[in-house]
């Protein structure tokens, strides 16, 4: 025999060979003309290595030890299985009819990989018998012959295991070399293939494409299999027990054991008969067939499933004897009957899902069969809702329950009996060991529910007409009695079937306990994989891959929770019932723990276990509980509202006591606010420790700690404090706060908001004295993972508020604040965040520099617990005062007499009161946040100074300033958002706030002034060191902008303020000061609450003298930013946007001025907002879209929330928020302008058009002709972005009349820029360079220019356009994809400083890429976009697009095109693109749209229409470009608009078609297209 090595040369060369027939189409079986002797070649080889594969396995018992054999046996077994499937793709004929022999011989090649090969080559040897098995499937799918090769496996999985007959053996060519072969591994194998997904998807698909007609046949040939299992598992049991040994050719090493035949029958054979039941496709015309075919499958099963469900004692027993002939006591002995009753399960298990399966599908049929028949199956089923309507249910007298197995047995015995007898005998002390059986029961009970909540709705129901008939109806004694016997007989058959649900649900529930037990043991697993790995790698070991029979003892847990949250809907009925109660709260306390640590790996996970057709293939704890949450009818159920809140708070208290081991935090009351007194003082004392440290230098390893209620020594304080970090409840106690920010909390009561509040400042207090009793003991490491915390709680606290402001919940806030006890709670809020920010400074060297901006979110989260508190207080006294007029009208300006007149009003007295108590609470805050400013007058000064000059030890107190400037903004923009609702009643309000005088306010006006001349200290380190402060620019400013109680003008253009510390700008831009950032931004914002705010202090405006400034630092921001050849730090866009948000509260103050004084003022502003948003647009690449584009294309899916504020995130995500703003800001001063401004923002956009720069006309922006293609300026760009917002959001007939003055020059000027950028290179990917490229991306303009072009179009009953316009828009599709199909996979060499900046978030140079790849996503959005500019043209412009339909043709003729397949070796050898299936499917549905709208039109372009299809024939027919023709789903996608085409054409358009083409493909595909139409198309007045 030649060696190994020889043959496996041998089969390589082979399978060389038979590669390049299939790849040169040399052997195509349709068109053989050899007479038989390619075949008779082919034969013969495939022979030769089908031979030899069963020889290399009869080999494998001598050569089993041999090295040799080892190494060489997966090569050889994948070349072989690697030629077998070269046969199936040539000629499938040369298997013959030995599929069985096939089957066995992947059988055998597994079992030998199992038994003998290590783990590596096992998986060598399982991926090409997976890939062979699934093509041989998919094969005989594709010849209609799927049954055949299942059954066939079937077969040959049972006697490959079995061997039971020599004749049976003998009449394939490969069982005789099976023989020796270990009957474990043997059925390990044949699970292996049966139960892996991949080929269970295949037998799913295959079954799914069966022809209608082909179901009853299948089911028949199941039925003769399922017969013949039974048949075969007895015959084994009679082996076993040796009574027909002399039967048989029995070999002694591989007699069958029961054991294994059980587990193959349960394990992989009832696995391929459950797919072929639930796959099977029941239509109206097949119903009649399966309903017969269906009765005889189950009189199958009848006798086995009849003996175990009756009433017998000796239920069991009888069970066995039916199926084995023989009862448990005559197989075996006493000492094996555990191992037995182990394997009697897998028998349950085929019978249940046998009876499961079949049980469903008999529904599916009785709802398609006619209703005479369908009763009648009904009947036999016991089904009394399927077939039967209201009607029938009311006439009825009996509603006894049928019963589950009334199909079987009638009366039919209690499914709950059955569970827990089975349960008893053999599930209580081998639960491991009968995983796939308990689910199976789960999925009975879980039926079973199904139907008792279906029967008790309806008794329900007929006992509420009952009772409506009682009370309506004059009833004499007779009547009476004879409706109150029904109404008794009604309740007492709903009780019955509600104990035996409760009693269903309560076993479902009981398995609860292993769920816990498996979570715990994740937590519980080897620190060191903890500390290494993510927590969703330590569960990856826990998964479910969904198969019912791969259910083992890691996975039940998992199986159990699956099937119990995807059905809650229908056990959750019944949480009311008392035995109940403690299991339902166990389930919420377990649906968040397992939630947790999916959720602090933000929900990546998921996407790790799904396949390509967008199944799960495995699932994990995490994630079901993460669909639950998500799953918005969760919330419905009103057990979950009632007691989710309280789970909550039970989890967190012990996350948190897990924690932190502290005898002061176990002895905690979490259901009871901190006291707050021994909180504040506690806090005051650590903040002087920090203090009295504030200007040490620390050493992270050598840091004491400072405690002075223990004194204990640093060593012992370290072990103390020596956190878990890394431990998993850690992060669980994070995950637990960032699942309560994002759920619904719309279901909580004020109860539950204050409960959830209590116990987050309760674990906030711990955080804060654990950060700050800790300052040496801590690592960088351990400080940032508590300072998270920290965030993560007042980010939890901050998400609460929100949801308790909103109206429906509005008595929820209220309280809240009660039981914060509002002073406490305010003072609270800031200094312990203060203690902390100054904490975080003295440490600033050693932390991690993700605190930085950890710290800046900590600052946002509590500004905004100090708006909704102000908000809430004000809009009660807004409220208040707004709809309480008489008082102020009997006494206009006395505080006194106003208050004694509303005490004298009943019905005010006690809103008066209440809304009093609401503003002396906002000037007890407003009266701590003056304080805080005063503490830091002094250390501001030197800080601000200091800052100047470069010294960092002082930026602690510029963190203070920041944060103390951000309560202000939350403070102040709270105030203007209750004005803001007030509505119409804003400026009336605000009048009868400045006449009331009473002490609140004054005190409250006192502060906010106050705050003012804060800010405004503040400002000065802004301006140059030799600059004076605001006195010598008031007299200047004052001219500039006014914000006064009478009027509210701009007097003046502006003028940049030449005093402004530009350097120091610059920097901020650049990131070098992310402190002094951060403070800017907070001064910005809070200073854009003055304009809109306007609260007068003492007769003069709060804030006319600073707005110049922030003017000129606004626009000098944002002027560099658009300079700037780099690329912006990310954190640049979060922190610029308070520069935006004041612009846009400037831009709504425009509307209100003088517009023939700041004309130049406004203009200057919009084309600021212009080089902004090109800058963004530049930075954006391929990415860059309208804002109408987003609109339409956003989804509204429920994201979990990452744990930073929206604005935080990282990337492209921060300049798209950025951009955003801008937009924002440029509405407002669009929303409602004069004439006169409009006119200059319309000329201003116009000019960026053009592409012509402000008082520069020689400068054009707008080039053509580069090796790079055309380019344009960012300016431009914004132009298009901006007019897609002035056509969106303008409104008003002076905003019209303008537009139409303007429109035809803004079209011309798109025409234009398309025209300089269209070039093939505008499809591919754009890299932002680092340096000098400040440009957008030439494809991305063209895009956003087409979409504009569309919406101009569409709207021609506003604008008129001449017509050369429409046949420019005609042409622009045609001439941008004229050269699509000379595109390359890769062009356009790039730069080594090149950057794919915020598309991969990577800042770091690409040098070694070369080429830009085609941006696929971007051509088929360009594709789709020119289909919608041309049917949108057609649709309104129909006379103009007549005279211009040459043009037409051609750019639909160039578009077809695109839709021609490309050859294979274009693609491969030559790098051509081509688009995927799938997105040449979407752009074929686009394309479709204009032959649709063509025959919509066909009064106009009915004589057209033939030339369209002309075409498409001639494409189709090959005779296209590339002489390919179109693929079939891209034609599926098209033949709709064909069909309408020919439906546009005359017979005599059609006839003429039909002479041109003359014989030939051309002409039989039209004659094909005709017969079709016909059939799928044509209308014929039928309905």
């Amino acid at each position: 025999m030649p060696s190994l090595l020889d043959v496996l040369c041998t089969l390589k060369s082979i399978n060389s060979l038979l590669a390049s027939f299939l790849h040169e189409k040399v052997l195509v079986r349709t068109e053989d003309i050899s007479e038989g002797a390619c075949f008779n070649f082919l034969k013969k080889v495939y022979d030769t290595v089908v031979s030899f594969a069963a020889k290399l396995v009869g080999l494998s018992e001598l050569d089993i030890v041999s090295k040799t054999w080892r190494e060489m046996f997966p090569l050889l077994a994948k070349e072989l299985f690697l030629a077998i499937g070269y046969f199936l793709d040539i000629e499938y004929n040369v298997i013959g009819n030995d599929l069985i022999s096939l089957w066995a011989m992947m059988l055998s090649y597994l079992t030998i990989g199992l038994s003998v090969l290590d783990l590596p080559d096992q998986c060598l040897l399982t991926y090409p018998i997976l890939v062979l098995g699934c093509q041989l499937v998919n094969l005989y799918s594709a010849l209609r012959q799927v049954n055949n090769s299942i059954f066939t496996l079937c077969k040959a999985a049972r006697l490959i295991i079995s061997h039971h007959y020599e004749g049976e053996m003998s009449c394939t060519g490969f069982f005789p070399f099976t023989t020796s072969l270990p009957n474990e591994a043997t059925a390990a194998s044949v699970g292996i293939l049966l139960c892996s997904q991949e080929f269970k998807l295949a037998i799913h698909h295959a079954i799914k494409s069966i022809p209608e007609g082909q179901a009853s046949e299948l089911i028949q040939q199941l039925t003769a299999d399922v017969l013949e299992s039974m048949e075969w598992m007895r015959l084994g049991c009679s082996i076993t027990d040796g009574k027909e040994i002399e039967r048989l050719d029995v070999r002694d090493h591989c007699v069958l054991s029961f054991h294994t035949q059980a587990e193959l029958l349960g394990r992989v054979l009832s696995e391929i008969y459950m797919i072929l039941l639930d796959a099977l496709t029941v239509t109206a015309g097949n119903c009649s067939l399966l309903g017969p075919s269906m009765k005889e499958l189950i009189s199958t099963v009848y006798p086995y499933i009849s003996s175990l469900a009756g009433q017998r004692p000796d239920g069991v027993n009888k069970f066995l004897f039916s199926v084995m002939e023989k009862t448990s006591e005559n197989m075996v002995s006493e000492n094996e009957k555990e191992k037995h009753g182990i394997s009697t399960q897998w028998i349950f298990v085929f019978l249940f899902r046998l009876y499961i399966s079949c049980r469903s599908l008999y529904r599916k049929i009785i709802s398609l069969t006619p209703p005479s028949a369908s009763r009648k199956l009904s009947s036999a089923m016991g089904d009394a809702f399927t077939a039967y309507t209201g009607r029938d249910w009311m006439e009825k007298s009996d509603w006894t329950d049928e019963g589950y197995f009334s199909w079987i047995i009638n009366p039919s015995p209690s499914l709950l009996d059955l569970i827990h007898h089975i349960s008893n005998a053999y599930i209580e002390d081998n639960i491991e060991d009968c995983c796939p059986l308990i689910y199976v029961l789960h999925i009975m009970a879980l039926q079973r529910l199904v139907d008792l909540n279906r029967h008790r709705s309806s008794l329900e129901y007929l006992l509420q007409q009952n009772d409506k008939l009682m009370q309506v109806k004059k009833l004499d004694d007779a009547d009476l009695s004879l409706y109150s016997k029904k109404d008794r007989k009604l309740k007492r058959c709903i009780l019955v079937l509600e104990q035996e649900a409760v009693e269903l649900t309560d076993f479902m529930l009981g398995y609860l306990s292993l769920v816990a037990n498996n979570h715990s043991s994740i937590l519980s697993s080897d620190e060191t994989s903890c500390e290494k790995m993510a927590p969703f790698e330590v569960h990856e070991t826990y998964k479910w891959d969904f198969g019912i029979c791969s259910v083992n003892k890691k996975s039940l847990p998992i199986a159990i929770w699956w099937i119990i949250c995807q059905n809650i809907d229908i056990w959750c009925v019944y949480a009311a019932a008392k035995k109940l109660k403690k299991k339902f709260k166990k389930f919420l306390t377990l649906l968040i723990q397992t939630s947790l640590p999916c959720l602090s790996n933000s929900f990546l996970q998921v996407e790790k276990h799904i396949d390509k057709d967008c199944q799960l293939k495995k699932i994990t704890l995490y994630q079901i509980s993460q669909g639950l949450l998500n799953d918005s009818t969760l919330y419905e159920h009103k057990f979950v509202r009632r007691n989710l809140a309280s789970r909550f708070c039970h989890a967190l208290e012990n996350s948190v006591l897990f924690l932190f081991s502290d005898s002061s935090v176990s002895d905690r009351n979490f259901n009871s606010l901190p006291v707050w007194p021994e909180v504040l003082s506690t806090l005051d004392n650590s903040s002087a420790v920090v203090s009295g440290r504030r200007h040490l230098k620390h050493d992270s390893a050598t840091r004491s700690i400072s405690n002075s209620s223990d004194g204990l020594s640093s060593e012992i304080s370290k072990k103390q404090k020596a956190f878990p970090f890394n431990n998993v409840k850690f992060k669980d106690c994070k995950g637990l706060l960032n699942l309560l920010c994002w759920m619904p909390k719309g279901y909580l009561s004020s109860k539950s908001f204050s409960k959830l509040a209590t116990c987050v400042l309760n674990l906030e207090t711990i955080v804060v004295a654990e950060l700050l009793d800790c300052q040496g003991a801590l690592s960088s490491y351990g400080f940032y993972e508590l300072f998270q915390l920290l965030v993560a709680c007042r980010r939890t606290l901050k998400h609460i508020i929100m949801a308790s402001c909103e109206e429906k919940i509005e008595s929820s806030l209220s309280s809240l604040l009660s039981v914060a006890e509002g002073t406490y709670f305010v003072t609270w809020l800031f200094k312990s965040v203060s203690a902390v920010i100054g904490f975080l400074d003295t440490m600033s060297k050693d932390c991690m520099p993700e605190s930085k901006l950890k710290k800046f979110s900590l600052m946002d989260h509590t500004s905004y617990v100090f708006f909704a508190i102000s908000k809430y207080h004000f809009g009660q006294a807004v409220h208040f005062i707004g709809n309480s007029e008489q008082p102020y009208k009997k006494q206009p300006y006395s505080g006194v007499g106003s208050d004694q007149s509303i005490l004298n009003e009943p019905g005010l007295r006690f809103n008066y009161l209440k809304d009093c108590e609401a503003l002396r609470s906002l000037s007890i805050i407003a009266e701590i946040l003056k304080e805080q400013a005063g503490s830091l007058h002094f250390p501001m000064k030197g800080a601000l100074d200091n800052a100047k000059v470069g010294i960092s030890n002082k930026a602690v107190n510029i963190n203070k300033i920041s944060f103390t400037i951000s309560c202000f903004g939350g403070f102040l923009w709270g105030l203007a958002s209750a004005l803001n609702q007030a509505g119409k009643k804003s400026d009336e309000v605000k009048a009868k706030l400045l006449r009331w005088k009473c002490e609140p306010l004054s005190k409250l006006n006192l502060c906010i002034n106050v705050f003012v001349d804060f800010i405004s200290d503040l400002l000065r380190m802004f301006l140059e060191n030799d600059q004076q402060p605001r006195s010598d620019y008031d007299a200047q400013s004052s001219q500039k902008l006014d914000y006064s109680r009478d009027s509210e003008v701009v007097d003046v253009d502006l003028v940049e303020l030449h005093c402004l510390n530009k350097h120091l700008l610059q920097g901020l831009l650049k990131g070098d000061h992310l402190d002094r950032e951060i403070l800017l931004r907070q001064l910005l914002i809070t200073y854009s609450a003055f304009p809109r705010l306007n609260l007068l202090v003492d007769g003069a405006s709060l804030s006319s003298g600073m707005a110049p400034l922030i003017i000129d630092i606004s626009q000098v921001l944002l002027l560099e930013l658009a300079n700037s050849g780099e690329i912006p730090p990310p954190f640049t866009f979060v922190w610029l946007d308070g520069a935006v948000k004041y612009l846009e509260e400037l831009g709504s103050r425009f509307p209100l001025t003088d517009s023939t004084l700041n004309g130049n003022a406004y203009a200057k502003l919009i084309e600021l907002h212009l080089r902004a948003i090109g800058k963004c647009i530049s930075l954006q690449g391929k990415r860059a879209t309208l804002e109408s584009h987003e609109r339409e294309s956003s989804t509204k899916i429920l994201h979990g929330d990452t744990g930073l504020p929206e604005f935080l995130s990282h990337g492209s995500h921060c300049l798209d928020e950025f951009k955003a703003r801008l937009r924002l800001s440029f509405r407002a001063f669009i929303k409602n302008p004069s004439e006169l401004q409009l006119l200059s923002a319309i000329q201003a956009i116009e000019r960026a058009l053009v592409g012509v720069q402000g008082g520069h006309p020689m400068i054009y922006e707008i080039n053509t002709g580069s090796a790079d293609g055309g380019m344009v300026s960012s300016t431009v760009a914004a132009g298009v972005d901006c007019l897609d917002l002035i056509l969106e959001y303008g409104s008003g007939r002076k905003f019209l009349s303008v537009v139409k003055r303007h429109i035809q020059s803004l079209v011309a000027a798109l025409f234009n820029i398309i025209l300089h950028l269209q070039s093939p290179l505008i499809f591919y990917g754009k890299f932002v360079s680092n340096e000098g490229d400040r440009n957008p991306d030439p494809g991305s303009i063209v895009l956003v220019c087409v979409e504009e072009l569309t919406r101009v179009f569409g709207k021609h009953a506003l604008f008129r356009m001449d017509p050369w316009h429409i046949g420019q828009s005609l042409r622009i599709p045609g001439a941008l994809f004229q050269d699509f199909r000379q595109l390359r996979l890769s062009e356009a060499p790039v730069s080594s400083n090149s950057l794919l900046f915020l598309d991969s978030e990577n800042h770091d140079s690409i040098a070694s890429m070369k080429y830009c790849p085609v941006d696929r996503q971007f051509s088929v959005n360009l594709f789709s976009a020119c289909c919608r500019l041309l049917y949108t043209v057609l649709k309104h412009h129909k006379s103009e697009c007549e005279r211009c339909v040459a043009v037409l043709e051609e750019s639909v003729s160039l578009l077809l095109h695109c839709l021609e397949t490309v050859d294979a070796d274009l693609v491969v050898q030559k790098g051509y693109f081509s688009w995927e299936i799938q997105e040449g499917v979407k752009c074929a549905c686009f394309l479709r749209r204009i032959y649709e709208e063509t025959r919509q039109q066909k009064d106009v372009f009915g004589g057209h229409c033939y030339k369209f299809l002309s075409t498409y024939i001639w494409v189709y027919s090959g005779y296209g470009p590339l002489k390919t023709g179109i693929r079939r789903e891209i034609d599926e996608a098209l033949k709709p608009g064909v069909y309408a085409l020919i439906d546009a054409c005359s017979a005599d358009d059609l006839q003429y078609l039909h002479t041109v083409f003359g014989e030939g493909p051309c002409r039989n595909s039209l004659a094909s297209l005709q017969r079709d139409y016909k059939l799928n198309f044509q209308y014929e007045g039928k309905v």
